[in-house]
């Protein structure tokens, strides 16, 4: 075997190779961590005890529950959120698109189960009812709007929302774990990157010292290096916990530095994704509380059947029983009706901008600790990830040394 630390090699090898290898196998371990913490999103293995599933997936009962309790009640409420996207611009939005429609809902309605009743209606008693309609329904949508609004404290909590969100978009989960600590994962990779290079310096610096080229020396100095680093990052990450001011002069942590870029992904999310308007309508109306949507819904929708002629002609023709049945049909037609307007992209896209406003100023005035926390409970778990994970990459990077000086 030709030495493998004679000057030749050495100026060949040592200044880049080396501690590059033990880079990349730090730059790794954090990559496989993140990996690892995402996927796969279902199990796989053996009867549940052998084999593995993302850690955000496998404890999203955890997570949402947490995020909720301990991020977004601090950040604001329900209330809040909805003054930001605007009552009267909510009316004002249905009542434009249900206006030109309220005619052909009606006409829907009663043909479709009471056909007998509609076509018996003179036609003045038919033009009074639409004229009715039109002019009650700026009051209907107002109360409805007005009162979901009010009930949203008792019938939505932000866990459910989440949840509710995850269910109608896949992957809304991931976005809000991604938020939080995308950036931290980035950071981390560069730093194990930095550090793996000069624990290489090291390595190189060491072995010529002692003038050795040992597999041994090689793999499990990298593997019990690159075990540590996970461990290391997490505290480095946040270091130091409060500002450290030396004058107009101000050391502050790696996370508090991308602290402003994390706040405007998150309460773009926030007001994209699970505070729009879409997503709190659809829970509303089709989530666990939807029931309490729909008696309100009922309720203020009841009065546009409630004209002494209409009611007693109905009663007449189709019967009491019938009567209801048409109170229902047409409270369906309208919650549809209803609903459709708030799914529309352009309009929640106009009105999260407010809210994304909103929840940015809130997010600035946030304490770092409040996120290290956030950190703490999405880096822990993967700890052991890391660890074991870090042990086995530094090997092969270990082993891929040595390798390359036996050649």
């Amino acid at each position: 075997m030709v030495d493998a630390l004679s000057s030749e090699r050495l100026i060949s090898f040592v200044p880049v190779l080396l501690p590059l290898l033990l880079a990349v196998g730090g730059w790794l371990m954090v990559k496989l961590v993140h990996f690892m913490a995402l996927w796969p999103k279902k199990f796989i293995g053996l009867f549940n005890l052998i084999g593995w599933q993302g850690q955000l997936y496998k404890s999203q009962h955890l997570y949402i529950p947490f995020w909720s309790r301990t991020l977004i009640e601090k950040l604001t409420n329900l209330q809040q959120v909805f003054e930001y996207i605007g009552p009267e611009k909510l009316v004002s939005h249905l009542l434009s698109n249900l206006r030109p429609q309220i005619d052909g809902i009606i006409d829907d309605v009663m043909s479709e189960d009471n056909s007998v009743l509609w076509e018996n209606l003179p036609i003045l008693v038919k033009n009074r009812f639409y004229a009715r309609t039109h002019r009650l329904l700026p009051r209907i949508i107002d109360d409805i709007v007005e009162e979901l609004g009010d009930s949203l404290g008792r019938t939505v909590s932000f866990q459910k929302l989440i949840q509710y969100a995850e269910n109608q978009n896949p992957g809304t989960l991931q976005k809000l774990y991604e938020a939080l600590s995308l950036r931290t994962y980035k950071s981390m990779a560069r730093f194990c990157a930095y550090l793996g290079f000069m624990v290489g310096v090291v390595q190189c610096v060491i072995a010529y010292l002692v003038d050795t080229n040992e597999f041994t020396y090689w793999s499990v100095s990298a593997a019990l290096s690159v075990f540590f680093f996970f461990w290391i990052c997490q505290h480095w990450i946040k270091y130091p916990y409060r500002p450290i001011k030396f004058g107009k002069w101000q050391i502050r942590s790696p996370y508090a530095k991308f602290r402003k870029e994390q706040d405007e992904a998150l309460a773009k999310l926030l007001a994209n994704d699970i505070f729009s308007i879409q997503n709190i309508s659809g829970y509303l109306i089709n989530g666990g509380k939807a029931h309490h949507a729909h008696i309100i819904i009922r309720k203020r929708v009841s009065v546009l059947v409630e004209d002494m002629n209409i009611r007693t002609l109905a009663q007449l023709t189709v019967g009491p029983i019938g009567y209801v049945e048409l109170k229902r049909t047409l409270t369906e037609k309208l919650t549809d009706a209803i609903l459709e307007p708030l799914q529309e992209e352009h309009f929640n896209v106009a009105r999260a901008k407010l809210v994304k406003e909103f929840l940015h100023k809130r997010l600035g005035k946030m304490p770092d600790d409040l996120f290290y926390n956030q950190l703490k409970f999405i880096l822990d778990p993967v700890a052991i990830i890391g660890g074991i994970g870090g042990f086995w990459i530094g090997a092969l990077a270990g082993s891929a040394q040595w390798f390359l000086l036996s050649l």
